[in-house]
């Protein structure tokens, strides 16, 4: 039997893999486990209807996307205000807006208090802003770290989200990988090299299509992701500290 699930816990799956939901208007059906088998479930289907057996690997407890658009002020106009733009409206025809919230940031104290106060509502995480092998860069912090960063997303009762950075070469171990370490994290996605606002744009939209559209799994859409997105070839997986795709070096 499915260690995770119970009949009667509210589940969210993608509408691809449920029949009759084709016009639904988000990307996923909210509704209640009926039965559960080993690696397995039934759901509850509208008017009364019970699905057939569907993986328990697209059942879904918690969907939400937190975005967090972090500030420069040199670039914000040119650079991380349009990518952030596109990656939000691209969003809002995934899931609706109960489940986005777009953030602008200046200080990782704002990250802080912003992840203390709304972490259990998500489940991605999206940072958009400007990296490096040794951290992300604030406005009003300048260069901040992998332990401080690590600190702000850390709470008592936090579970492994999937963070997906845009911001330059924070695909490194020094970044993405230690972060993939902590609990608050299930996976790390990020470049390794530095990234073009629009293939960074055009990654994320497409690891999103396959990861909620169709329902992959984060690995399976993230190597979909880097196969048919232009340039995109530096992105690289994290999961528990380990390096699981992407470039070696």
């Amino acid at each position: 039997m499915a260690s995770n699930f119970a009949p009667g816990d509210k589940v969210f799956v993608p509408v691809s893999r449920l029949p009759g939901l084709e016009n639904h208007p988000s990307a996923f059906y909210e509704t209640k486990i009926v039965e559960v088998g080993v690696h397995k479930a039934k759901v509850s289907l509208p008017q009364g209807a019970i699905s057939e057996w569907i993986g328990t690997g697209l059942c879904h407890k918690n969907i939400g996307i937190l975005i967090f658009s972090i500030g420069d002020f040199e670039t914000e106009p040119t650079l991380l205000e349009p990518l952030t733009k596109s990656v939000v409206q691209y969003c809002r025809l995934l899931v609706s807006d109960d489940y986005l919230r777009a953030v602008r940031v200046r200080s990782l104290a704002e990250v802080t208090q912003v992840w203390r106060l709304t972490h259990g509502a998500y489940s991605h995480v999206i940072l958009i802003g400007h990296g490096s092998p040794s951290g992300i860069k604030f406005a009003l912090d300048g260069w901040v770290g992998q332990a401080a960063l690590g600190d702000a997303f850390r709470v008592e009762d936090g579970h492994g989200r999937i963070i997906l950075s845009l911001c330059c070469k924070t695909g490194y171990k020094s970044i993405g990988g230690k972060l993939s370490e902590d609990d608050a994290f299930s996976h790390f996605i990020g470049p390794f090299h530095s990234v073009h606002g629009a293939i960074a744009s055009q990654f994320a939209q497409t690891f999103l299509a396959f990861h909620f559209l169709v329902g992959e799994s984060v690995g399976v859409a993230f190597k979909h992701a880097r196969s048919y997105t232009p340039g995109s070839t530096s992105f690289r997986l994290w999961q528990n500290g380990r390096l699981k795709a992407g470039p070696k070096s």
